[in-house]
């Protein structure tokens, strides 16, 4: 039974603004137009930028044109950019995918120690703000000055520095730390719901451990390996940060790094048409790995061994090789932990200096309290708060509005919703973001804290969709029915019985998109103006100043916000997979 059926006996209420909370009708087909604003309305002015003639705005001329296609095409360094773009991609899912399978193995099918610290350390290390990652490298490595080349060419005496940040594989490197713990994340359940029964069965007809690997465990986890594969491939295609805070020191170029570069030059005025351009070909790509994925996904559907029958893994005990392994990944942890201890190190003095234990007295939180003595990140502070708070709280209640309507009603309607949705997956965070730049340059929103509402609401809603849209199937429809029945209107009944069933799922997706959307600089850097700077383009200010110190001190101010957020929940999930283990 609809909602629409069984509100038809009720009497209408007039025209005003309570129709939206009375009648379902209404309420879908404004949520449609609310929803189909923010995801096509951006979408539809990049394709039309990028057929404007050079030096138009989409607004400012009927004309179309396809050269700034052409000149893409006609170029030489498109295709060495595309290259450059895939082999970046490539090399860093690979390196980082390939670590995080054998830390997922590690932790899910065998007796190493330090599961519940693992599991923690991965899933709050997604909290860390890639730029923030980025700089703590920079500051590790750079051939000047960096405290790793110091250290090894005072250790071996050498002439030269050993690292450099300026190269390729060292931005390949960087992001591939950046991709462990959400790879890690999605394996960690493909390894645990595996049933060890084929594998035993392997064993018991003669099968040694390499056999069985390579003809039972690998078969069963491929199309779950390469799935994670070309998504992760997917963001790394997407992301702008590390390419953008390494890279172009580097004179590496990305596509993400220089759709940017045209919409924002360092020197000259913008060239949107052409950054449009470019824009409809990233999205292009996305889009095609995005199909590659669900197709992979689908695919899976043939190797599913995880029936209604309860089964265990069996753990493999390491023997005298618990320790050494639990060393060898304690030690990856504090390489990948390096960049913020430097960043902690550097905020306690007044200028950057090198670690040594000579230095260790003149620390002070100096630059803590003149960071936030200055009335410039206060405000930022202030903006970042409001911007997080509306967030987080306008996006969930966007999601549970599509989550009741596709799941409640499966029409025409919702299948649409849920389709327009989930299309901001495909769309790369700085496409969709200089689209939504376009889309309100002339506008009041623009310059304004909430032009960054609407492009972080629009950048989230696919995940805070998928979400809650879980989290409402596993409800049965007689909950809703019996209080329409009763006479509750389709919201009474939404805001009264079904949102506090799925409390966990709202608190989790609404703790998620808080911490995004403070840890991003995408979002905030492209549309930043003086009245809206947020924490994330506030530190990049004072970095790009430059004031490090001051810089580092209100990374780490960041870092410990987003961990206040993230950790308790963490611990507690580590515990509960403890206890079930």
């Amino acid at each position: 039974m609809t909602d629409a059926a069984l509100s038809a006996s009720t009497p209408r209420p007039r025209v005003s603004a309570k129709l939206f909370f009375a009648d379902p009708r209404f309420a879908r087909i404004l949520l449609l137009l609310l929803v189909a604003g923010l995801v096509l309305g951006p979408v539809i002015v990049l394709v039309r930028a990028s057929l404007a003639p050079a030096g138009m705005l989409p607004f400012e001329t009927s004309t179309i044109t396809l050269d700034n296609f052409r000149q893409i095409f006609a170029s030489p360094d498109t295709l060495q950019l595309l290259w450059t773009t895939l082999l970046y991609a490539a090399a860093s899912v690979v390196l980082g995918v390939g670590l995080a399978i054998a830390i997922a193995w590690m932790t899910e099918r065998t007796d190493m120690p330090g599961v519940a610290f693992i599991r923690v350390f991965m899933f709050s290390w997604m909290a860390i703000p890639p730029f923030v990652i980025g700089f703590g490298w920079i500051l590790l490595i750079n051939p000047g000055n960096g405290a790793l080349n110091v250290l090894l060419r005072n250790l071996f005496g050498l002439d030269r520095p050993p690292l450099t940040i300026y190269s390729f594989w060292s931005l390949v490197i960087i992001t591939a730390f950046s991709v462990i713990p959400t790879a890690y994340v999605m394996f960690g359940g493909l390894f645990r719901n595996l049933d060890p029964q084929l594998e035993n069965a392997g064993r018991v007809l003669g099968g040694d451990g390499f056999t069985v690997a390579r003809k039972i465990t690998l078969p069963l986890l491929t199309p779950g390996i390469v799935s994670v594969g070309i998504f992760m491939t997917m963001i790394v295609i997407q992301a702008f940060e590390l390419p953008f805070i390494v890279g172009l020191s580097a004179q590496i170029r990305v596509l993400s790094t220089r759709v940017y570069l045209l919409a924002a030059p360092i020197t000259g005025l913008p060239n949107y048409g052409l950054s449009s351009a470019f824009g409809v070909f990233l999205l292009l790509l996305a889009g095609l790995l995005m199909l590659l994925y669900f197709r992979m996904v689908g695919a899976g559907d043939r190797f599913r061994v995880v029936t209604g029958r309860g089964f265990r893994p069996k753990r493999i005990r390491l023997g005298a090789w618990r320790l050494p392994v639990a060393g060898l990944m304690f030690f990856l942890f504090v390489i990948m932990a390096l960049p913020v201890a430097m960043l902690v190190w550097t905020s306690l003095f007044p200028s950057y200096r090198l670690p040594s234990l000579s230095a260790l007295g003149d620390m002070s939180f100096a630059n803590y309290a003149r960071a936030l003595g200055t009335p410039f990140v206060r405000q930022a502070v202030v903006n970042t708060i409001l911007l997080v708070v509306a967030s987080a709280t306008g996006v969930m209640l966007l999601a549970s509005l599509i989550a009741w309507f596709s799941v409640r009603d499966g029409g025409k309607t919702g299948r649409l919703l849920d389709m327009l949705s989930f299309a901001p997956t495909a769309i790369p965070p700085i496409i969709m973001v200089i689209s939504i730049l376009l889309v309100y340059m002339r506008t009041p929103l623009y310059g304004t804290i909430w032009i960054l509402i609407v492009a972080s609401v629009t950048v989230h809603l696919a995940f805070a969709t998928r979400t809650m849209t879980s989290a409402l199937i596993q409800l049965h429809k007689e909950l809703a029915d019996a209080a329409l029945v009763c006479g509750a209107s389709w919201w009474t009944t939404l805001q009264k019985i079904i949102l506090p069933l799925v409390r966990p799922q709202l608190l989790n997706g609404w703790l998620f998109v808080a911490a995004h959307t403070s840890r991003d600089l995408t979002v905030a850097l492209v549309l930043m103006t003086s009245s809206n700077v947020v924490l994330s383009t506030a530190i990049w200010m004072m970095w790009d100043f430059p004031d490090l110190a001051g810089a580092a001190a209100m990374a780490m101010l960041l870092v410990a916000g987003l961990l206040v957020l993230v950790l308790p929940v963490q611990i507690m999930a580590a515990r509960d997979a403890r206890r079930q283990d």
